[in-house]
Order: C-alpha cells, then sequence, then structure tokens
C-alpha cells in the first residue's frame, strides 16, 4: 500500500474517531441538562442536611401550603404536610423522614388506618392489604403490631443524588393510592352494623316558599 492512500486511510479514521467524539460530547451535554432538571446540586448550608433545602423547594414549587420541614441534626430532617384526597375528600397526614446516614427518604401517611391486634375486623383488613401489596407497583402497607397503626409507604434513596421528580411524585402517587383505597380498608376495619365515616355532604337547598 502506497503512502498516499495510507495517508487517506489515516485521514478517514481520524474523520470518523473525530464524528465519534462529538456524537458523545452532544450525548453528555443532553444527559447533564436533563440531570439539572431533576437532581439538587446546590451548595448545603453549615450544619443541614444535604436536601432539606431541595425538599422545602419542591413542596413549594407542588403549591403544598402549610408544611413543616426542619432539621432534627446534620445528618437527618423531617417534612410533615397535609393533602386533600380528591375523591373521597379525606385529609391525608404525609411525613417524610430524611436521613444522610442511611442515604435515604422515608415517606408514608400515618394513621392511613387502625388495626388493633384484637380487633375481630383485622384478620381482614390484614388480608386486604397483603393482597394490594401484591398488586400495586407504588408503595406498600406497613402496620405496627404495637399500636395498630397501618402506613401506606415508600422509600427513596438518596445515595448518589436527590431526585427532584421522583420526590414529587411520591408525594402525588401515595396520596392518589391513599385516597383510592381509604374508603375500602375503613369499610373492612368497620364492626358489622356500622357504616364507615364519610365526608360531609353538602347541605341541599331550600325548597321555595308555596305561593300564597
Amino acid at each position: 500500500m502506497g503512502a498516499r492512500t495510507i495517508g487517506k486511510v489515516s485521514y478517514g479514521l481520524g474523520l470518523l474517531l473525530a464524528g465519534a467524539l462529538l456524537g458523545r460530547l452532544s450525548e453528555l451535554a443532553v444527559a447533564i441538562a436533563q440531570d439539572g432538571e431533576t437532581h439538587t446540586t446546590e451548595t448545603v448550608p453549615a450544619g443541614q442536611p444535604r436536601y432539606l433545602s431541595a425538599m422545602r423547594t419542591e413542596l413549594e414549587h407542588m403549591g403544598i401550603e402549610g408544611f413543616a420541614c426542619q432539621a432534627i441534626d446534620p445528618q437527618r430532617a423531617t417534612c410533615d404536610l397535609t393533602q386533600r384526597g380528591p375523591t373521597t375528600h379525606h385529609d391525608f397526614r404525609l411525613h417524610s423522614a430524611y436521613s444522610d446516614r442511611t442515604d435515604t427518604v422515608y415517606v408514608y401517611v400515618e394513621h392511613f388506618a387502625e388495626a388493633p391486634q384484637d380487633a375481630p375486623t383485622t384478620d381482614a383488613v390484614m388480608r386486604r392489604l397483603m393482597e394490594l401489596n401484591w398488586e400495586m407497583l407504588l408503595g406498600k402497607f406497613e402496620w405496627d403490631p404495637t399500636n395498630g397503626e397501618v402506613r401506606l409507604a415508600m422509600v427513596l434513596n438518596t445515595d448518589s443524588n436527590f431526585d427532584r421528580r421522583a420526590f414529587r411524585s411520591t408525594i402525588r402517587g401515595l396520596t392518589q393510592v391513599a385516597d383510592r383505597y381509604w374508603t375500602e380498608v375503613e369499610r373492612l376495619r368497620s364492626p358489622p352494623g356500622r357504616a364507615p365515616a364519610a365526608p360531609a355532604a353538602p347541605a341541599a337547598p331550600a325548597a321555595p316558599a308555596a305561593p300564597r
């Protein structure tokens, strides 16, 4: 092979390598831009858990009013908020426990239901909750046998970053799941002969007075 041919081949290989490098740089730039939309990189205030500020910001962006976030120590923080179910109109209390020690955000609907060990309906409630745990893709039901509290919970991992989109989806998703199953679970845990609590219906308009 002549020197001119070798030169052409080398030139062609050089163009291919340059094109591949530019393509890879373009992909990397897109990935960085997308990552900036969902992950936090802001400076952490001294003595505060890494992502506490990001949690506050996301709750504000979601338009949630009355939430309260606080640092427990430099590695742990909590956020408490209330979300109303769109169907049941029941107020669900959500708690977020964030820890840099475990690199997790444990989000749950507290006191979703009560199922004491000695209650006659607890077996039926537990059976249904286990069926739902098998079916659900988002969240899981948990039971504390010491006091009968039933929670609906989900865990986010924060070992490498804080996924803002996942945090927002978790808050919305848990509220939707709680709203979907709350009435059913309340009906199961209610003793026979007693209907579950239901939101008050709006008052009916007064009938017009009869003409005299």
